[in-house]
């Protein structure tokens, strides 16, 4: 049994790269270009500290107006309207079942603005099979400390690179296994770490972590 297990939210049960879409096509019919859009949600998620993040469609929409684009209010509250749409990986909830049997502890650790994870945790349905949900703004390596004290049997399920890299640096005793993004990193930028081991589904994940006990 692992004493806890960790579960990132954003691009590992929640596929956030299908929701950064949408999001692109709202703005987009105020005649925003992907560039811009680019440009401006990255400048919109991240915090004045690197590997802090702080976005909200207001924020991301306050932006583009400093650009010179146009976008109403009525396109922000379109924007809200998408953290009530299902945005779950398709084998999230059998994931979570399985790793909760091999688990003493089940942890949801997403970063980010409260109000704006919480909307699409609830939109999820998945928060009842987790024994606690910390949602931060960055820096989950001393979170995992906090919450589990001396135990060092941790399991640690994550897309983003460079926080699993991180985290292996500062916890070289927690099992850090990442979901590759279907966007961001390569199977090579994943291969340079060889330690930090990754897979293509949750299934495959939960097949590992279970090899792995």
């Amino acid at each position: 049994m692992f004493d806890f297990s960790f579960i990132d939210l954003d691009d590992t049960l929640y596929n956030t790269y299908i929701l950064k879409e949408d999001i692109f096509k709202c703005f987009s019919k105020c005649g925003v270009t992907r560039d811009a859009y680019k440009q401006s949600y990255n400048e919109a998620v991240f915090g004045p500290v690197v590997g802090y993040f702080d976005y909200t469609f207001k924020k991301h929409a306050d932006i583009l107006r400093d650009m010179n684009y146009e976008i109403p209010d009525s396109t922000v509250e379109d924007l809200n309207n998408l953290t009530n749409k299902n945005y779950n990986d398709f084998q999230a909830e059998r994931f979570l079942i399985d790793i909760k049997k091999i688990s003493n502890k089940l942890i949801l650790l997403t970063a980010g603005k409260k109000e704006f994870q919480q909307k699409k945790i609830n939109s999820t349905g998945l928060d009842k099979y987790f024994d606690e949900i910390a949602i931060i703004d960055g820096g989950k390596s001393q979170k995992i400390v906090d919450i589990v004290g001396q135990s060092k049997k941790i399991l640690f399920v994550n897309d983003n690179l460079s926080e699993n890299i991180k985290i292996k640096e500062d916890l070289p005793y927690v099992l850090v296994v990442a979901k590759k993004h279907k966007v961001l990193w390569d199977d090579d930028d994943y291969q340079n770490n060889n330690d930090l081991p990754f897979f293509d589904s949750l299934i495959e994940i939960k097949d590992y972590a279970v090899r792995s006990l």
